[in-house]
């Protein structure tokens, strides 16, 4: 019988695994929080290393380090000696600066002299990487990436975040020939944030969208570029900090929206999608979920024409990590691709095999604070185009359960002792039905309930574990029973938190 039940479970495992679109690799990356990272470019390769630094605990111990690891196969990254600087709490981007051909590197992070470092690095080629000697007003908390701001065809920098005397700064870098020339933009500076180039109105120039904490306060705000100047956009949006924004086309209709995900000023994580209409931006309804201290990613990563998501941090109960399918029309799906949450972390695609589709780079830390540093394969293959649809059913909407309403319960459980003392046992904590008002209400009053009822319950173990949407009362009931059945059949404590 056990080697039956073993087969079964070996088979239902390999049949998981085959289906699963993001694959994990090997590498021999260090695992890490507050990461900067990003993919490496090798000169007359298509194929790409990857580029890990960050910091970790061990046994009270901090440590800052620098892993690098080149490209061995479709599944293999080898260990190289790092040509790039240990540091943390910082960003990196990639661009062809100088016009010979292949990626340099500017980094930005604190160094293991608790030093704040803004950093050009030249690639040399076979991932060796020399410093260029040009000085910048280093920052940290924040970000930086590349652009051509001027439309005169070279990269121009654009940084935020807070310098080495805790003034908070958003600074270009204009590209002269090579050479860098510090520009003040009228932009407020931002830490645990971030500062995003795009052309929203098709003018050529690059406008700026710009999200973080002011100086205690959430900000979210569009500056155009007009007259060698930037001037703030005159619309409202809403305020968020420990943010992160990026813009893209996410309708496919030519013009460059927004994504951007924080804490509100109640302290609640939010997503929002912008709509870019004309120059004019709307809200539109999104169910991605909205995560804090979080980083987004956008690629085509399933060759279908259009930008999919890929994106980390933290809600009020847990870390999570989530790729979104993009179906057209602001509507996108949760492809469920199994990466570990990781809060403090970052996320980006790359085509490290020269396959055509984008992999994914994931670096944070867990929930059961594992230091992690990996790389996913894209294994979609054959690349299908979707189709579509005849406008005779242009009308006939499927229905979405991610989009509700419907009917949902929250349930959690430890082995524990509620009450602080060593009677520890296992526990079940489940809600009534209800209605999702808007988006993560339930889990929120229920995290909010339990941590009243039971004041010492482990944080790690917070409610998160909400039901799949019912369409009647009656089916959401009947689901409830069957959990609160196995439950006890396990002998499970049942505890009702009701509101």
């Amino acid at each position: 019988m056990k080697k039956t039940v073993l087969l079964v479970f070996l088979l239902s495992l390999a049949a998981l695994t085959q289906g699963q679109k993001l694959v994990k690799v090997k590498t021999n990356l260090k695992g890490v929080m507050a990461p900067v990272a990003g993919w490496l470019d090798v000169s007359g390769s298509k194929h790409m290393g990857v580029w890990v630094s960050g910091e970790y605990f061990v046994n009270n111990k901090h440590v800052i380090t620098s892993s690098m690891n080149r490209y061995k196969d479709t599944d293999h990254f080898t260990y190289i000696k790092s040509s790039l600087p240990a540091i943390y709490l910082g960003s990196s981007a990639s661009a062809d600066y100088d016009g010979d051909g292949d990626l340099d590197i500017v980094v930005t992070g604190l160094n293991q002299y608790n030093t704040p470092v803004m950093r050009l690095y030249n690639n040399a080629g076979h991932y060796r990487y020399k410093i260029d000697n040009q000085i910048f007003d280093p920052v940290i908390e924040g970000s930086v990436t590349w652009g051509d701001f001027d439309h005169d065809r070279d990269f121009d920098i654009l940084a935020t975040g807070k310098d080495a005397n805790n003034k908070l700064t958003t600074t270009i870098y204009n590209n002269n020939d090579g050479t860098f020339e510090e520009l003040v933009t009228g932009v407020p500076g931002v830490y645990y944030g971030n500062a995003d180039w795009g052309d929203f109105d098709d003018d050529g120039k690059l406008d700026i969208l710009i999200t973080g904490d002011v100086g205690g306060h959430p900000y979210t705000a569009v500056y155009m570029y007009r007259q060698r100047k930037y001037i703030k956009l005159n619309q409202n949006f809403l305020p968020l900090k420990h943010s992160y924004g990026r813009w893209g086309d996410l309708n496919s209709d030519g013009n460059l929206d927004f994504i951007v995900s924080g804490e509100d000023e109640n302290g609640y994580p939010t997503c929002i999608i912008y709509s870019n209409k004309k120059g004019f931006f709307t809200e539109v309804p999104t169910v991605i979920r909205g995560l804090k201290n979080c980083y987004i990613d956008l690629a085509d990563y399933d060759h279908d024409g259009d930008l999919d998501i890929a994106m980390c941090g933290e809600s009020l109960e847990r870390s999570y990590s989530y790729v979104y399918e993009n179906l057209g029309g602001f509507r996108f799906k949760d492809i469920h691709a199994g990466l570990p949450g990781v809060a403090s972390g970052k996320v980006k695609w790359g085509d490290y095999d020269g396959d055509g589709d984008y992999d994914l780079l994931l670096a944070g830390v867990t929930i059961c604070y594992k230091f992690i540093a990996e790389v996913y394969k894209n294994t979609i293959n054959p690349i299908i185009k979707k189709e579509t649809p005849s406008s005779l059913f242009n009308e006939a909407v499927t229905p979405d359960v991610d989009l509700g309403p419907y009917y949902y319960y929250v349930f959690s459980s430890c082995y524990c002792d509620p009450t602080g003392g060593n009677n520890k046992a296992y526990h079940l904590y489940i809600s009534n039905i209800h209605k999702e008002k808007r988006k993560y209400h339930l889990t929120y009053t229920y995290n909010n309930l339990l941590m009243k009822q039971v004041v010492n319950w482990p944080h790690a173990d917070r409610g998160h574990r909400l039901s799949n949407g019912f369409e009647t009362y009656k089916e959401a009931e009947e689901s409830r029973k069957q959990i609160i059945e196995s439950y006890q059949s396990t002998h499970y404590i049942i505890h009702y938190i009701n509101w």
